[in-house]
C-alpha cells in the first residue's frame, strides 16, 4: 500500500494506541509525539516499537501545523495520510482514499465522518466571500441554505480534516500544512490551497472512520474557550485567504455574529463573537 499515515499525538497514550491499531498494516505509519509529557512519551515509543511503527518526538508543543508537516517529512511513499490520534479507521476506508488519489483532478480526500455512536459528524463549509458574509450579517442566510457557512459535504467549499488524504507530491506543492494558525482552520487553509492549484477534493462517502471530535481541546479547553478560537481562526484564514474581499466578507460576518450574540445572549453564542473579534483585529 503506498501510503504513509501520520498521527498526531499529545499527551493521550490511549487513543493514539487504538488509532494506530485500526490502521492498515501495509501502510508506513509515522506517530508524531507533539511535546509529550515524560511518562506518555515512554509509553508511545515502546507501543511504536513493538507496532514497527516509526515514532518522533518533536521536543515540544508545536502545533497542528508544524507537528503534521514535521512528520511528513519522516514518511517516504507515494501518497500521506493526516490523522488526528482520536480516530478509529473502518474497514478498507484507507484503500478507498488512496485510489480516489488516482485521478489526478482530485488533490485531497476525505472520508466519511461518524462518532464513537454513529451519528454522522462530516463537516463542510463555504469560504467566506462577499455573498456570504452579508447574507450572515443581515440575516439572509436564514432563508437562503446556500448562503450559509456552513454546507453539506458534496457541496462543500472545504471540509475538516480529521483524517484527510494527499498525493505527496501536492502536499508539497501546497508548501505542506499552513503554519499560520497554532490550531484550528488549518483544513480549511489547506483545501484553499489544493483549489487555488486547480485540482477539486473527493468526498468519499463509502471511506468510514470515526472520531472523537475535539478530544485534545476539550481536555485543555472549556466549549467556550474551543468555541471562541475557532471563530477567531476562521476569521483569520477567511481573512488572509480573501484578500481585501475577504477583510470586507470577514467584517460584514463579524457583525452578524456579533449582533446575534446580543440578541440571544448565550455564553457559547458570546465567546463566538469574542473570538470573530479577535480574529479581525489579529495581525
Amino acid at each position: 500500500m503506498d501510503v504513509s499515515i501520520v498521527v498526531l499525538a499529545w499527551e493521550d497514550f490511549e487513543r493514539t494506541r487504538a488509532c494506530v491499531r485500526s490502521l492498515p498494516s501495509e501502510a508506513e505509519i509515522v506517530v508524531v509525539d507533539n511535546g509529550s509529557s515524560a511518562e506518555i512519551r515512554q509509553a508511545l515509543s515502546g507501543f511504536c516499537a513493538q507496532q514497527g511503527v516509526r515514532y518522533v518526538q518533536s521536543g515540544s508543543n508545536l502545533g497542528y501545523a508544524r507537528g503534521m508537516n514535521l512528520g511528513v517529512r519522516h514518511t517516504s511513499r507515494a501518497n500521506v495520510i493526516l490523522s488526528n490520534n482520536d480516530i478509529i479507521v473502518h474497514a478498507d476506508a484507507v484503500a478507498r482514499l488512496v485510489a480516489t488519489l488516482a485521478d489526478p483532478t482530485v488533490g485531497a480526500a476525505f472520508p466519511a465522518v461518524v462518532t464513537p455512536e454513529g451519528v454522522p459528524q462530516t463537516e463542510g463549509g463555504r469560504f467566506l466571500t462577499m455573498r456570504v458574509g452579508l447574507a450572515h450579517a443581515t440575516g439572509l442566510s436564514l432563508v437562503a441554505p446556500r448562503l450559509r457557512i456552513v454546507a453539506p459535504p458534496e457541496e462543500a467549499d472545504w471540509l475538516t480534516g480529521p483524517f484527510v488524504a494527499l498525493r505527496r507530491s501536492t502536499f508539497d506543492t501546497i508548501g505542506g500544512v499552513d503554519e499560520t494558525s497554532f490550531f484550528y482552520s488549518e483544513d480549511m487553509r489547506l483545501c484553499w490551497a489544493v483549489r487555488q492549484q486547480g485540482m477539486r477534493l473527493a468526498y468519499v462517502r463509502d471511506a468510514v472512520i470515526t472520531h472523537e471530535d475535539d478530544a485534545t481541546a476539550k481536555r485543555r479547553w472549556s466549549e467556550e474557550e474551543i468555541s471562541q478560537r475557532r471563530t477567531r481562526e476562521f476569521i483569520r484564514a477567511s481573512r488572509d485567504m480573501g484578500g481585501r474581499r475577504g477583510h470586507v466578507a470577514a467584517t460584514a460576518y463579524v457583525c452578524g455574529t456579533v449582533l446575534r450574540a446580543a440578541v440571544g445572549g448565550n455564553p457559547v453564542r458570546r465567546a463566538i463573537a469574542r473570538g470573530a473579534v479577535e480574529g479581525l483585529r489579529a495581525s
